[in-house]
């Protein structure tokens, strides 16, 4: 079927227009009028947890990727959850973004970055699409879970219900359901919508690539702050099907947490994670590459000084990455892989240093 004549699919420019609207004009009008008492930024901050957490910890990390299994009741919880960021239902949403990691940046990837920032933080939500590009496809997987049929035939009323009402009842406890209802609805899924489209946009511009240079995704700590650890794109696109976003310890990553977390008690399980010897190896290619570039800029005499440190040091690298490999098969003791990841860390480090004064030379000789 042709597109329609429409370029915008106008309902949608209507609503996620009168949702910011009313939630950052309207609420700034209320406060100015009524004041803020403190039930209201904690209603937005609760809500915009578990909404957030619905659609990271759920419709993405549970439900598209499948990095970990978890039983029914919790699937429930995760699916009502992300039915409050009104983000379309599991079906749809984990749809499109399997789509997104099959075939990124080509015609068939619902957000590609290459039509834009625009496009992909938001446009390709408000314009019409071809109905063969818009179907729902490569979930029959979902489709025999008990949360994701009862959310595809009744996901509005899920999605007004615990999204609008119990705000407004919260808020008529204390004697302001229009406050709670400007907090805790609309200000709240604006922020939420926004976080999450960022990811689409910004998190493909700003940001390092330190897994995968060929990929536009890039990781940002700063993003990860609003998205529940979602900022670590570059990360989540060499390794989709991993359980973790941010895997250094210190990484903000609370979906992570939550899912280790509740796997001690046995409440989520098989979590899927990236060995660590297969993560070494991208970030060494990824280095490898991005200095290789840099090497083409520079003069002979440099190049070739550089080009032997970096290939002695990248064959080192690699050596250790592939006893780690066969040491992983034979299941060694902890302290060979600890001495495999303190070498590799070292060799890193050394790379990292040569990098940054390629760089320097590269400014020095282009200016």
């Amino acid at each position: 079927m042709k597109k329609s004549h429409s370029k915008y699919n106008w309902t949608m420019v209507f609503f996620l227009t009168i949702f910011p609207l009313v939630g950052i004009v309207g609420t700034s009008f209320y406060i100015y009028f009524y004041g803020v008492v403190w039930q209201e930024p904690i209603l937005l901050l609760s809500f915009w947890f578990i909404s957030g957490m619905g659609i990271t910890m759920g419709y993405h990390r549970l439900f598209s990727h499948k990095s970990y299994q978890t039983n029914v009741f919790l699937e429930w919880v995760l699916m009502i959850f992300g039915s409050l960021a009104l983000e379309n239902t599991i079906l749809k949403w984990s749809s499109d973004h399997r789509k997104h990691h099959n075939k990124p940046e080509s015609e068939d990837d619902p957000y590609s970055i290459t039509k834009g920032f625009w496009y992909a933080h938001i446009g390709w939500v408000v314009e019409n699409t071809d109905e063969e590009k818009n179907k729902i496809m490569g979930v029959k997987d979902l489709e025999k879970k008990s949360a994701v049929r009862f959310q595809s035939k009744y996901y509005l009323y899920i999605a007004v219900v615990f999204g609008f009402i119990v705000p407004f009842l919260i808020g008529l406890s204390y004697g302001r359901p229009i406050g709670a209802v400007l907090w805790g609805s609309f200000l709240r899924i604006t922020l939420v919508h926004h976080a999450t489209f960022f990811i689409n946009s910004l998190c493909h511009y700003v940001g390092r690539r330190t897994y995968d240079l060929e990929s536009t995704a890039r990781d940002s700590w700063f993003m990860s702050l609003f998205t529940f650890g979602e900022g670590y794109h570059n990360y989540h696109h060499k390794f989709p099907s991993d359980f973790r976003n941010g895997i250094s310890w210190f990484a903000f990553d609370p979906s992570k947490w939550f899912i280790n977390i509740l796997s001690f008690t046995g409440i989520t399980k098989n979590l899927r994670r990236t060995k660590e010897y297969l993560i070494f190896k991208s970030k060494f290619e990824s280095i490898h590459k991005s200095m290789n570039t840099i090497l083409f800029s520079i003069d002979e005499s440099h190049k070739s000084f550089y080009d032997e440190k970096i290939k002695t040091l990248i064959q080192s690298a690699n050596e250790i990455i592939n006893a780690w490999k066969e040491s992983d098969k034979i299941m060694s003791d902890m302290s060979t892989f600890k001495q495999y990841k303190s070498e590799l860390k070292k060799i890193y480090k050394d790379l990292k240093k040569i990098s940054k004064n390629l760089k320097k030379e590269s400014l020095v000789l282009s200016s």
